[in-house]
């Protein structure tokens, strides 16, 4: 195998706790070492984050804008590998030959644009909060009844999306501007000539590039049949902090932003009465308790109604913000 120079970019901001992790993670591949360069895009962190991340050999870049997506679009400008790898520091590579699975793709097929995990890695040590994520494959309830989620819940063992067939070791998939997920993180890998052709600068949105990619015809992607943790909440306040914080973010940039979540009316609809009823949530915990025997599934109904009621609120008020 032809082993091409990757840059991993990662924005980090007061990541202490959990860097090392993440790139001890990196440093342990079977991917050769001289072709792995980590760019760390640090936010001014105040506590020793960059102290404890130097000795992993990093390329240090200064944001200082405390905007994640401007973090982002540093870290490819100072990026020299021919691919690039989108981490962050609470994220940790399951195996030894992780990086290899996830970029052969790319290599193999030259129609392939884009590559990332399936799943997030379980373990029954994790909070009780990482284990409901990692169990559904989400960071937000949402994307599971828009269809608009890019991972699979651990039961799942086939992706469906825009499935052109699947290979050894990933599903070949097709998207476009209706049926793209949120692809785009924890763990994808492109090939920085095609990060080049969208609107990436100043901000890289991952979603906004990759439907500036489809407009140019670059749209089959692989789905690798791998896994990788992301340690995302510690607890429920963390899980809907997060949630707000996303959503803020998403309506303060509304009008820069190119990917607009599109789905009919009758789909979101569907998706407000499934988060708000119980039924299809309590179906698939139950479903999925019966695959890994773990209290956590049962989280999902409630989660579900109480992070709709969330977001109706906030759209609500965001709503008559501009009215006024």
């Amino acid at each position: 195998m032809k082993y091409p120079k990757l840059s991993i970019v990662m924005p980090v901001y007061n990541e202490e706790d959990k860097i090392e992790r993440c790139l001890k993670s990196i440093r342990e591949q079977d991917y050769p070492q001289d072709k792995i360069e980590i760019v760390f895009v640090d936010d001014d962190s105040t506590d020793n984050t960059l102290k404890l991340s130097r000795k992993y050999g990093i390329k240090y870049v200064r944001n200082g804008k405390h905007d994640y997506d401007i973090g982002k679009s540093l870290g490819v400008k100072n990026a020299s590998g021919e691919y690039v790898m989108f981490l962050d520091a609470d994220n940790i590579l399951t195996t030894r030959d992780w990086i290899r699975r996830v970029i052969t793709p790319l290599l193999e097929d030259e129609s392939i644009v884009g590559s990332q995990p399936l799943w997030f890695k379980y373990n029954k040590n994790y909070t009780f909060f990482d284990r409901y994520c990692t169990l559904y494959g989400i960071t937000d309830p949402l994307t599971i009844y828009l269809d608009k989620r890019d991972r699979l819940m651990l039961w799942e063992k086939k992706w469906k999306v825009g499935l052109i067939e699947e290979r050894r070791s990933y599903f070949l998939a097709e998207f476009n501007q209706n049926n793209l997920p949120t692809i785009g993180s924890v763990g994808f890998t492109i090939k920085k000539s095609a990060i080049k052709k969208t609107n990436c600068d100043p901000a890289l949105s991952h979603l906004d590039c990759i439907q500036d990619l489809l407009k140019l015809g670059e749209n089959r992607f692989a789905m690798v049949k791998l896994d990788v943790i992301h340690l995302h909440s510690k607890n429920f306040l963390d899980f809907l902090g997060k949630l707000e914080r996303n959503l803020n973010i998403f309506i303060r940039d509304f009008n820069k932003r190119r990917y607009k979540w599109h789905a009919p009316l009758s789909k979101k609809i569907y998706a407000a009465l499934a988060m708000l009823t119980f039924v299809l949530p309590a179906y698939h915990s139950l479903r999925g308790y019966f695959k890994i025997r773990d209290v956590a599934w049962f989280a999902h109904p409630f989660i579900c109604f109480l992070v709709m009621i969330t977001y109706l609120k906030m759209f609500a008020k965001w709503k008559l913000r501009i009215k006024e």
